[in-house]
């Protein structure tokens, strides 16, 4: 047998590297996520952050990550979400910890009154907090999910039906449509009675008269038709903001292939971001709006805010007491939660 030469090899060599630039690429396994959420048909979150989310991470993926959506409460309600991605109904849902305060409990730092005013701040900075260190481990995977976006809503203020509402002293004795933790013990602190209702069931309740009104997302009034059973918007009273996150169960993210991962981060960044500018811009014009049809505004002034903020300054102690009496690190995560609301602010 006759040796190969060095430009045998070299001819060997060139004709793999050929034989390999032809050869098929390798296609990544295609995959379908079933997702779901509880917002109305029209919600600003789905129509800016849901949709362009689940049509990016296709694009990104060249159609190799799919989706199929069940929104509006199709497949369960909102207390039925944790348990649905948990148990494999779903593979990502949403599912706020306001709702979850029970297996998710240092996430509710976020829900603390008047830690910020603009949703493009909290956002990104409560997404920080929220993929690292305990929130992530103690919140998150010990219940085998992952956060994968989230946009802050804008603050809430308070809207009622068939009551006189002037001021903060008109608060007192009024029953309003909250959420347990942080934003109940606020209204208590404010004098009203508070109603664990979930949003959804807000316009049937306030209409029957079973509550007095809401603490509400101004940008979800018009989302869940709200401008049709109250009368009167008291704006400024920031009272609370919500986190909207989508999350995975972790076997299923951990079952995905590298590139689609970072596909799902990248189009996650890019949703969050459009949501949020769109939260606040909405937030800006629906005062206005809400004259335009015939709703009473109040706007607090600067006294009245700093009242509202000495009322609810108990509710910060009370939290982190409560974490830490639970053996959770509730003064280190709100520490990190300010710290990155500051970053956020100052670029």
């Amino acid at each position: 047998m006759t040796a190969m030469t060095g430009l045998d090899r070299l001819a060997a060599g060139a004709a793999l590297m050929i034989a390999g630039a032809l050869a098929p690429q390798a296609v990544l396994a295609e995959v379908t996520l079933k997702v779901a959420d509880t917002f109305p048909p029209g919600h600003y979150i789905v129509e800016t952050g849901t949709t362009y989310w689940m049509d990016r991470v296709t694009e990104l993926t060249n159609g190799e990550v799919k989706f199929q959506y069940f929104g509006a409460g199709q497949l369960g309600s909102l207390r039925d979400m944790f348990s649905m991605v948990q148990s494999g109904v779903v593979d990502i849902a949403y599912v706020p910890p306001a709702y979850n305060g029970g297996t998710m409990p240092l996430a509710g730092v976020h829900t603390l009154p008047g830690l910020f005013s603009q949703s493009t701040v909290g956002t990104p900075a409560f997404f920080d907090t929220v993929t690292s260190g305990p929130i992530l481990e103690s919140d998150f995977l010990a219940n085998g999910i992952r956060p994968l976006w989230g946009v802050m809503t804008s603050t809430y203020n308070l809207f009622t039906r068939g009551k006189e509402v002037d001021g903060l002293e008109d608060i007192a004795g009024l029953k309003l449509k909250s959420i347990a933790g942080n934003m109940a013990e606020s209204v208590k602190a404010l004098g009203g009675a508070p109603v664990d209702i979930p949003s959804p069931e807000t316009y049937q309740a306030i209409r029957t008269g079973t509550v007095d009104g809401t603490i509400f997302p101004t940008t979800s009034v018009y989302s869940y038709k709200l401008e049709e059973v109250i009368d009167t918007a008291m704006m400024g009273l920031d009272l609370f903001v919500f986190w909207a996150p989508y999350v995975i169960r972790e076997e299923v993210w951990q079952g995905l292939e590298p590139a689609h991962q970072e596909a799902i981060r990248q189009a996650s960044q890019e949703a969050m971001q459009r949501a949020a500018e769109e939260t606040d811009r909405s937030a800006a014009e629906l005062e206005d709006k809400m004259r335009e049809d015939g709703i009473k505004v109040v706007v607090l002034d600067e006294a009245q805010r700093e009242q509202v903020e000495a009322a609810t300054a108990p509710v910060f102690d009370a939290w982190v007491s409560d974490m830490e009496g639970r053996g959770l690190p509730g003064g280190e995560v709100l520490e990190a939660f300010r710290a990155n609301i500051e970053k956020y602010q100052s670029q």
